[in-house]
């Protein structure tokens, strides 16, 4: 529908500028952005804060059910998350977070939870949804759905290249072999596997600036948000 603030459900792997395609949308048709990734961030943090083992689904599902979320538009109207009161920004970032995050989101009952609140978000419309398993499981009546690809080795240079930027130490086979664990990880888990969804326009970013990608997704999604 012409006009209608769409839901935009942005999937893909890590490392492929789904952040950075998804916020520029979101501020180019006024909508709110989350990444719903950082809510896995916020549980692993979570678990790895409370010195919960990963391979203890009940104790991880009982960190999940207790997290109390709240959220906070920001400037460049992405959704800042809360867990329990408690901005956590940058220390959702680092790779050791970002690995707690992958395992715990394979327990079927701990992503239970948080996907039953990230459905609840995508009900309210009026958003840009990122993460791995939005087309499919959190929005699949999203009027976009766009899947984000790149090849493992683009991907582990380009987070090479962050790192170094910032001024950070990285070493780029083992931040390659950390991407091919993941992907093995996201995609072979029985509960909401990493996928296209049936109806996803695929993009290839691998030889993509993340102008021309960000561009090729506003061409996609105009005819329902503009």
């Amino acid at each position: 529908m012409k006009g209608a603030k769409p839901v935009i459900a942005i999937d893909g792997p890590a490392g492929v500028g789904k952040s950075s395609v998804g916020k520029a949308v979101a501020l180019r048709y006024d909508l709110s952005f989350l990444s719903t990734g950082e809510m896995y961030r916020c549980l692993g943090w979570k678990v790895l804060d409370m010195g919960i083992n990963l391979d203890d689904e009940d104790k991880v599902f009982e960190a999940a059910k207790n997290i109390k979320w709240s959220f906070e538009r920001a400037s460049d109207n992405s959704l800042k998350v809360f867990v329990d009161g408690v901005y956590l920004g940058g220390k959702l970032f680092s790779d050791k977070v970002g690995q707690a995050a992958s395992k715990a989101s394979a327990s079927a009952r701990a992503r239970a939870v948080v996907t039953q609140k990230q459905i609840e978000i995508g009900r309210a419309g009026a958003i840009v949804m990122e993460g791995r398993d939005i087309g499919t499981v959190i929005c699949p009546g999203a009027q976009v759905k766009i899947f984000l690809t790149a090849t493992a080795e683009e991907r582990a240079k380009r987070r090479f290249l962050q790192l170094k930027q910032n001024g950070k130490t990285a070493d780029y086979e083992q931040l390659l072999s950390s991407i091919k664990a993941r992907d093995e990880r996201d995609s072979s888990r029985a509960v909401a596997p990493l996928k296209p969804a049936s109806d996803a326009v695929i993009i290839d970013t691998s030889d993509m600036t993340l102008r021309q990608v960000t561009d090729k997704v506003l061409e996609i999604s105009s005819p329902y948000a503009s």
